[in-house]
């Protein structure tokens, strides 16, 4: 039976959010009181990241802590009473969509969640991989690691977003410096920062690093050109 106190289309909100991240089928019951631990879902970490920067992006919510995250994600009721609770109550805001801004598509996306933006200064994200992705399938089948030009345009999209015009988030590379200091074994969450250095015409100049954890995986420079012509 479905809580009176939910609200019915919050529910189906995230419903839908849950069936599109844990790629459930669409015949897959969600019912309010689905466990989303120890159940037919039962989360594994990477799962559990991926929903959870869905939601808080989605809906506007942050959950501070481990302990709240467990109480919010007890099942899918009790994460919908949380958001009910918290929406608009949050530090963060139903702010700017900056990776829907990229000029790519989805499948060309290698952004999967920004952290933190200060337009014209940096911007800091992550890609998170969970390395059933088809590209890995032929890169060192048996022993993948995530392709070092995909973590440079990975950083090269972060940058995008670090200097963006009033046209919005973007620009063609112009040139790519980065050196590669370790391997990224997926599953795996790579951290994204990018730092606008110079301004010169319509070139800017980013110093960009990629992390795992506190591993340094990549780090050098991008240029972006973000007028119709190179010079």
């Amino acid at each position: 039976m479905v809580n009176p106190l939910l609200d019915p289309e919050l529910l189906q909100q995230i419903r839908d959010v849950v069936r599109r991240d844990l790629k459930l089928s669409a015949d897959e019951p969600i019912a309010p009181d689905m466990p989303f631990f120890g159940g037919n879902v039962d989360l594994d970490s990477l799962d559990m990241l991926l929903l959870l920067t869905s939601i808080e992006r989605k809906f506007g919510v942050k959950i501070p802590n481990e302990k709240v995250g467990k109480e919010a994600f007890q099942n899918l009721g009790s994460l919908v009473q949380y958001i009910q609770n918290h929406r608009g109550a949050s530090d963060v805001s139903p702010k700017m969509d900056w990776i829907a801004k990229l000029p790519h598509g989805p499948e060309f996306r290698f952004v999967s969640r920004v952290d933190e933006v200060r337009p014209g200064e940096m911007a800091r994200g992550a890609w998170i991989v969970s390395g059933k992705e088809p590209y890995l399938a032929g890169h060192f089948p048996g022993s993948p690691i995530v392709p070092g030009v995909l973590i440079a345009e990975a950083l090269a999209q972060i940058s995008g977003i670090a200097g963006p015009t009033e046209s919005g988030p973007g620009g063609k590379v112009a040139q790519i410096d980065v050196r590669f200091e370790e391997p990224a074994i997926p599953p795996v969450e790579i951290t994204l920062n990018s730092k606008l250095i110079r301004v010169l015409g319509a070139l800017q100049m980013f110093e960009v690093a990629a992390q795992v954890g506190s591993t340094l995986v990549a780090r050098g420079s991008i240029a972006l050109h973000r007028g119709e012509k190179r010079p």
